[in-house]
């Protein structure tokens, strides 16, 4: 097969941004990959050696994390180091250690190979989520599996140990894929921005380089085949673009560029403790979507308002044997509503099933997951797994006030009553053991579901907030399965009938004096935020490296310029009309973030 001549003139590669800036310098290719360990039988006398062989590969890879720990401490401090706090704890799940005993025991076969086979059982159970979030944590799996895996391979030379002559410029590295650690190992002074085949904005890498500055740009398919090593290139954090052989032109618009972006970042860093109030005087809630405890030290300071949604499934990962014991769950939810303070925290009960994390195996799949047991419906069903969890939410909550829980894919009046008659009987049984707990915890539901949204008049009498799934409810509201490449270019959050949904949960809202809040991916998206605030949202929850941009945004509308448009698009006929309004408006009030 004859492979088509790389260009020779400037070529311009589209892929997904994920962490801002501009890259100046020569293409550097970087290959690596997990391959499967040859299997090969042992006899039952060698387990043993077997096991203190894993355990020592299990220390040295521990030893190597810590080390690129403290790296990341001295480049960009605690929060985003401690992005390998879990991968420290994944070495140490116990179920993880269990099942490679169990399986040593049981097939005599060698332990890097046991190893492998029970880590990719746990990374595909994660491939298949639909959260995007979720599934990019494969990722962490991968790297830490692939560290024990080398240190278990005592005829190669560790990953740590391997020395190259690097070349002093500056290169714009090009992979199919880069773990966390190689992210975390990379000199910066070098390095000036990555590109990678494959990847998502919420994977830890891309956490990584938005934490250590380096541009970095995902979703570039077939790049490896069409760079040229050493070429010179630019590579555009803020477009999602690459640029191979860039003319001169191009190059010094590009120079002028990045000094542009540098003051407009600094600018927006210098709102960190400004309050997030739109130029008329509407007071916003500014608060982050979190999930793990690494994420935990990062949101006093970015200067968000607590935490708007706490995805409590996080526990699942890697954990096949469930949610863990209400001891354990008081521990987590206590640290964080603590740091938080004195701003609160929403925790968000177990949404799994369905298509998201398991919280335990079926027998059969379901044939629609997206319509069957998942959400509230899991936790009503398994009463005292669901009354474990909220004890643990009351006892965390005890000395932190302002806190609330929230039930998730609500689509009716009687879950609602249930949910909280379960709430009220663990109030009851904590007070009976004289066990100290949070009386003025808040009490709220999700919007994902049609139904709901319809009747949240009546639903606003029971509860005290409502938070907007705007992914569920797309998909809800439109028939549109988001994960299914035919249909996916039919997923509109701005369809006229979701927007008439979320106009309609605010309103009935505003009549009860029950804000409302947005926690889904519409909430960062600059483009949208007009219509949200518009619309009447009195809360806006985003991933933490959002919020500067989103404060930033909100001090720039005008409320009264918001509702105005919002009623045009509340008329509007199709998305089109909707988004273009947003836009122009968003353009308008903040056009320093669209250069």
């Amino acid at each position: 097969m004859i492979q088509d001549p790389i260009s020779t003139e400037e070529t311009w590669l589209q892929g997904i941004p994920v962490s801002p800036g501009i890259a100046l310098g020569k293409i550097k290719i970087q290959i690596s990959g997990s391959k499967e360990p040859v299997a090969y039988e042992i006899s039952p006398e060698e387990v043993d050696a077997e096991l203190v062989r894993f355990h020592q590969a299990l220390q040295a890879t521990a030893e190597q994390i810590r080390a690129l720990r403290e790296r990341m401490i001295q480049i960009s401090g605690e929060k985003d180091a401690s992005i390998f706090d879990a991968h420290i704890l994944l070495l140490q799940d116990k179920v993880i250690l269990q099942q490679v005993q169990t399986e040593l025991l049981r097939r005599h076969q060698n332990v890097e190979h046991i190893f492998y086979v029970v880590m990719q059982n746990y990374m595909e159970v994660l491939r298949r989520v639909d959260d995007p979030y979720l599934r990019a944590k494969t990722a962490d799996m991968e790297d830490v599996m692939q560290r024990v895996i080398n240190n278990l391979r005592s005829t190669e030379p560790l990953e740590d140990e391997e020395e190259e002559e690097e070349e002093e410029e500056a290169q714009v590295l090009v992979a199919y894929d880069l773990t966390p650690s190689d992210t975390a190992a990379m000199d910066a002074s070098l390095v000036h921005g990555f590109a990678t085949e494959i990847g998502s904005s919420v994977s830890h890498t891309a956490i990584l380089a938005r934490s250590m500055g380096i541009p970095a740009v995902v979703g570039l398919d077939q790049a490896l085949l069409k760079v040229e090593s050493h070429a010179p290139a630019i590579l555009d954090g803020y477009k999602g673009v690459l640029i191979l052989k860039p003319t001169q032109e191009t190059v010094e618009y590009y120079n002028r560029l990045q000094v542009e972006k540098e003051k407009a970042y600094k600018a927006l860093e210098a709102l960190r403790d400004l309050p997030t109030i739109t130029r008329d005087g509407r007071n916003i809630r500014l608060s982050v979507n979190v999930e793990f405890p690494h994420e935990y030290s990062g949101i006093k300071e970015v200067g968000a308002e607590g935490v708007g949604l706490f995805r409590t499934e996080f526990f699942l990962l890697g954990n096949p044997a469930g949610m863990p014991d209400e001891e354990e769950q008081t521990r987590y939810y206590k640290k964080l509503a603590e740091g938080c303070a004195p701003h609160g925290v929403i925790f968000r009960t177990l949404d799994a099933g369905g298509d998201k994390l398991p919280c335990e195996r079926l027998c059969t799949p379901e044939p629609n997951p997206f319509l069957g047991w998942r959400g509230i419906r899991v936790s009503l069903s398994r009463p005292e797994l669901f009354k474990q969890q909220l004890r643990a939410i009351l006892r965390a909550c005890a000395d932190t006030p302002g806190c609330g829980i929230m039930f998730p894919m609500i689509s009716g009046y009687t879950e609602v009553i249930t949910a909280k008659h379960l709430l009220q009987e663990c109030r009851e049984e904590l007070e009976e053991k004289n066990i100290p707990y949070a009386r003025d915890l808040k009490v709220g539901i999700m919007i994902e579901v049609p139904s709901a949204a319809i009747m949240t008049d009546v639903l606003a009498r029971e509860v005290d907030f409502f938070s907007v799934g705007t992914n569920d409810l797309t998909q809800y509201t439109i028939a549109v399965d988001r994960v299914n490449n035919r249909v996916a270019n039919m997923f509109r959050p701005t369809h006229p009938a979701v927007v008439r949904i979320i106009g309609m949960t605010i309103t009935a809202g505003e009549k009860a004096c029950v804000p409302t809040a947005i926690c889904g991916e519409m909430a960062g998206d600059i483009t949208l935020l007009p219509l949200l605030i518009g619309l009447g949202a009195t809360s806006i929850s985003v991933g933490v490296h959002l919020v500067p941009i989103i404060r930033y945004a909100i001090r720039n509308l005008d409320y009264g310029k918001c509702r105005e448009m919002a009623q045009l698009a509340l008329n509007a006929p199709n998305s089109r009309t909707i988004v273009d309004l947003s836009t122009a408006l968003a353009r308008q009030s903040y056009p320093a973030l669209f250069e």
